[in-house]
């Protein structure tokens, strides 16, 4: 039975929030976040006889962040690494501090590996579990574990690091 539009809404209401908390911090731009999101509903529902609501959300976890990836490949191949810091940072009524730490938290998010990134990023923001993460990602639930706690370490390292600077 091919994919039904109510069940595509619902997916899309469930998902909406936890799909772009954890884009927005791989992309770190809102517009590219809104258009990921549209474009892997988009693709779902163009594939739609052949997929399956039981495992609708997996597939359009899995979509968005295969599609994330590609614009942030896009825009390493094009130089285009995009980041306007002020625009990406928090700005009403945030601390000289606050804008510091935050500064400081995205340069050690992008010295993670891109597989412990996407990892703990899931993990933190998506809602899922681990195995729901294994499984939108294709790796052991074992896998998962082991790359959210090297995440952690290195990111407290590199705080910690950079706090002593």
């Amino acid at each position: 039975m091919p994919l039904r539009e109510d069940a595509l809404y619902a997916s899309y209401r469930r998902l909406e929030r936890p799909l772009y908390n954890v884009l927005y911090r791989q992309l770190w731009q809102a517009e590219d976040c809104q258009d990921v999101i549209h474009d892997a509903y988009v693709r779902v529902w163009e594939r739609r006889a052949g997929v399956d609501e039981a495992t609708l959300d997996a597939l359009v976890w899995t979509t968005a962040l295969n599609l994330a990836r590609n614009r942030l490949r896009w825009r390493r191949l094009w130089r285009r690494e995009t980041l306007d810091e002020a625009s990406a940072l928090p700005q009403s009524g945030a601390t000289p501090d606050e804008l510091h730490d935050a500064q400081r938290l995205r340069a050690a998010m992008r010295e993670l590996p891109p597989a412990s990134r996407e990892v703990l990023l899931l993990a933190e923001f998506s809602g899922l579990s681990g195995a729901q993460i294994a499984a939108v990602l294709g790796i052991p639930a074992g896998t998962v574990a082991s790359r959210k706690h090297q995440a952690i370490a290195r990111l407290k390292t590199l705080l910690g690091a950079s706090r002593d600077a």
